[in-house]
């Protein structure tokens, strides 16, 4: 009877062990996954004023965050409806920010991305203040 006892206790513990195991290979091939589909490059986002409205024909400034901040920025237009979008980039860190004539130039905000080539929406307009 204690061998039967022993071999239970033997069984239990190798299922409990399969079931850590085969939870943290789950996790694994969904990162994976989530990883090969999200490697577009694309960073979007919208450029607004103080009042919520969108600043069409705004200048977004995008510079990769390295160590000596050297590289040149990259830069794109909004639309008529102040959004804007970045294709094929590449980075882990970057500052952005927006200008457009009449208006104050906007902060830079930094972001850290998970992975290069992330697709990334900003999760705050960027915003710009008239100038009085």
């Amino acid at each position: 009877m204690k061998l039967y006892k022993y071999f239970l206790e033997i069984i239990r513990h190798n299922v409990a062990n399969s079931i850590v195991i085969i939870l943290l290979i789950t996790t694994l091939l969904g990162w994976l996954l989530y990883v090969e589909l999200n490697t577009d490059g694309i960073i979007t986002g919208r450029v607004v004023d103080e009042k919520g409205s969108p600043v069409p024909e705004a200048r977004v400034f995008i510079r990769e965050k390295t160590l000596n901040l050297i590289k040149p920025p990259l830069v794109t237009e909004t639309d008529k409806e102040g959004k804007f979008i970045f294709r094929d980039m590449k980075i882990i860190e970057f500052l952005i920010n927006a200008q457009k004539e009449g208006y104050e130039t906007g902060e830079d905000v930094r972001y850290h991305l998970y992975f290069k080539g992330q697709h990334f929406s900003l999760p705050k307009p960027l915003i710009l203040k008239k100038i009085p």
